[in-house]
């Protein structure tokens, strides 16, 4: 035997146990039913949200939320953790917000200044408080209906002061006209 002799292989038959087959069986199944979800995954993101291939998303700019403590709605008012504090009361809309609101900023430079909380009676929750002509300074917070402008004093978890006029509410926050910022 001068020339290389090829060796022949036999190939003998592979058994497998009960248990064997059914393994088998079942990461079959497994593997098409992950074929599967994956098609429908890819086939929604392509034809039914149609996100699949934009480039803008990619660099979509979120800004996470924040919870403004300082603003209040008037139904929660009296349960705030402060012993003494006030309440503006006005529309955020009004043309005159940015006046009111500078009240409540001018009188929390006083370092011995109470907290002041902000309602905004353009959110739906204070619609039921607010009646422009017929305002009553009651100081019971269940008959209570507020103006356009609106200045409640809490004390103790009950309503101390409400004031209406806007010359009492400058005195009551010692509000100055040119104050210096």
């Amino acid at each position: 035997m001068t020339k290389k002799m090829k060796q022949k292989r036999i190939k003998r038959p592979t058994y497998h146990s009960e248990e064997q087959e059914e393994m088998f069986k079942f990461v079959r199944i497994l593997i098409i039913v992950i074929i599967i979800v994956l098609v429908v995954y890819f086939c929604t993101r392509l034809f039914v949200t149609k996100d699949m291939f934009k480039e803008e998303d990619k660099y979509q700019v979120t800004t996470p939320g924040t919870i403004d403590y300082s603003k209040t709605i008037i139904g929660s008012m009296l349960s705030k953790p402060e012993e003494e504090y006030y309440v503006i009361i006005y529309n955020s809309e009004d043309l005159n917000a940015p006046y009111y609101s500078g009240f409540a900023s001018n009188y929390a430079r006083n370092e011995k200044a109470l907290k002041v909380y902000t309602a905004d009676l353009n959110n739906a929750l204070n619609a039921k408080y607010y009646d422009k002509d017929n305002y009553n300074t009651s100081k019971d917070l269940d008959s209570l209906k507020v103006g356009d402008f609106t200045l409640i004093k809490v004390k103790n978890n009950k309503i101390e002061k409400v004031l209406t006029n806007i010359e009492d509410i400058k005195t009551e926050l010692a509000y100055k006209e040119n104050a210096v910022g």
